[in-house]
């Protein structure tokens, strides 16, 4: 994905008006947290600038897709306020900062348990810390202090996501009498948006350790190939789903349309679940295709790196299935083989695209985002005289394809 406003349809409708300007909201309130933070607690000194330094350097860059997704959530439930004025106030602002700092705070997590060199084009978290820890002649391990750092980094940008997720439920000042938001969110709505919130919070925890447990496991060497690479698949496709999937779309779309109103048990928060749920995968799909033949210049990442921290994909389940015994070999000395150099990459990525595994990951993810399109459809047709917004479902099918058709 090139930018995140490409993410807000080229019609300059009202409601793609409001989500650009969403996005930029958010980016102050990101630094106006921040900000408060430093001044809150300047007794802690250089230590103190040092970590609200690093969080600062872990938001920057960000496309902002999760925040952009709560908006368009906010703005399906049919209602008073409009979507525009819903998406022009506080709420929307917490909201997005809420997401994006919980998205920081898993990358940074994410870094140190992948033993990641950058994130963005930048040295990841632990690496900076630990930079930080050996050019000051500071005692101890360098490594040691910079995964310190970044989980307790991490646990900051969690809290933050969490009081911003609070706000939701304060007074946001006396609202005007016709200026379209008397009463919102409603108490209702914003404790179900925080349940939501917890939920993700504690799937992308069980999903992440589902990631970190499937890396350690014994590759399949001695079984029968199909029967392999189908279970490799349904167990990529789990940690898919608990990971990365529902975070990255499906809860940032509920947790908005929750906020603004929309009932948990209703079929449009079902439709929009499944929307969101398909949607995802492809998307965290496109990510995986990305990391073995993507630009690093535009990912910002090495190319491989996935393979080289022993990632269990559904490109690599593939694989598995369709190339040969020396095929599957060169995986087995490539994955997790943080030595591998970049004729062993080229020469994985070349047999991935020769034994055909990537035309069917590539056919995996229209058929993951067919299934989204589906859903939408269904949602479509509830518009107009169910309570959802008909121009916020063109918000959706929009970021469908560029969710999933995207280079980096």
């Amino acid at each position: 994905m090139s930018d995140v406003s490409d993410m807000n349809s080229a019609q300059g409708s009202g409601l793609a008006d409001a989500l650009a300007a969403l996005r930029t909201a958010v980016e102050s309130r990101l630094i106006e947290v921040i900000e408060a933070h430093r001044r809150d607690w300047q007794d802690l000194g250089r230590a103190g600038a040092h970590m609200l330094d690093a969080a600062a350097l872990a938001l920057r860059g960000g496309k902002r897709m999760r925040a952009v997704l709560g908006g368009v959530g906010m703005s399906l439930p049919q209602g008073s306020p409009d979507p525009a004025a819903r998406l022009a106030g506080p709420h929307s602002a917490h909201l997005g900062a809420a997401l994006e700092f919980y998205q920081a705070s898993a990358l940074v997590h994410d870094d140190v348990m992948d033993g990641a060199l950058t994130r963005r084009g930048l040295p990841a978290a632990h690496r900076a810390f630990a930079s930080k820890h050996a050019e000051g002649g500071w005692r101890g391990r360098a490594e040691d202090f910079g995964v310190s750092g970044a989980i307790l980094l991490g646990d900051l940008l969690l809290s933050l996501a969490c009081q911003e997720m609070s706000a939701l439920s304060a007074p946001q000042g006396p609202a005007r009498q016709g200026s379209g938001r008397e009463g919102f969110p409603h108490a209702g709505a914003a404790l179900r948006a925080r349940a939501a919130f917890d939920a993700m919070t504690a799937e992308v925890a069980l999903g992440q350790f589902l990631d970190v447990r499937s890396e350690v496991t014994p590759l399949p060497l001695d079984q029968d190939p199909g029967r392999a690479s189908a279970r490799m698949h349904h167990d990529a496709l789990a940690v898919i789903r608990h990971k990365s999937a529902r975070y990255s779309v499906q809860h940032p779309l509920l947790i908005g349309a929750l906020l603004a109103g929309m009932e948990p048990a209703s079929r449009a928060a079902e439709l929009l679940g499944a929307f969101g749920e398909e949607i995802g995968i492809a998307f965290q799909l496109r990510d995986d295709e990305l990391g073995a033949f993507g630009d690093p210049r535009r990912t910002g990442k090495p190319a491989g790196d996935d393979l080289r921290e022993g990632k269990r994909t559904v490109l690599l389940a593939l694989t598995w299935g369709r190339t040969d015994d020396a095929g599957r070999a060169l995986l087995g000395e490539v994955l997790a083989n943080r030595e591998a150099g970049q004729d062993q990459i080229g020469a994985v990525a070349r047999m991935i695209e020769d034994c055909g595994a990537r035309a069917a990951h590539e056919e995996a993810i229209a058929t993951h985002r067919r299934a989204g399109e589906r859903a939408l459809e269904e949602l479509r047709a509830l518009a107009g005289g169910r309570g959802v917004e008909p121009a916020a479902l063109e918000e959706l099918a929009h970021l469908a394809l560029r969710l999933t058709e995207r280079e980096a």
